[in-house]
């Protein structure tokens, strides 16, 4: 199953660990994770411009976590599916993935429930074994 996982449960599964990092490792080891490079750049800015991590750590930590990912791009043509605009490439890149899942913590995102036979769950949900 092709799995993307949003931008917020990657960092806090890396700089917080708990339940988002099982997801992640879940998704890592059990499933194909998807990627666009809009998720890693929010990823890297937050790291490193909110949470203070020096960019080095940051290009070392994703380099070693994003190689064998699927990456796919992210036009950004579609508008308006979340009610949160912001989260509009999350959905889009699911969909062109070809995802069953998306993974994510956003409330906005959540309250969608699925997007075009795209699920959306908990990190905590997909850790029970949502599917």
């Amino acid at each position: 199953m092709i799995v993307v996982v949003d931008s917020g449960v990657w960092i806090s599964a890396l700089h917080f660990g708990g339940t988002p990092l099982a997801a992640l490792e879940k998704a890592l080891t059990e499933d194909r994770v998807a990627i666009c490079d809009q998720i890693e750049q929010e990823v890297a800015r937050v790291l490193s411009r909110k949470l203070g991590w020096e960019v080095r750590r940051v290009e070392e930590s994703l380099g070693i976590y994003f190689q064998d990912l699927i990456r796919v791009p992210v036009p950004g043509t579609l508008h308006g599916a979340c009610r949160d605009s912001k989260d509009d490439f999350i959905l889009e890149c699911a969909l062109i993935a070809g995802a069953s899942l998306i993974v994510s913590g956003d409330k906005d995102l959540l309250a969608l429930a699925s997007f075009q036979g795209v699920r959306v769950v908990s990190a905590a949900d997909y850790v029970r074994g949502a599917r």
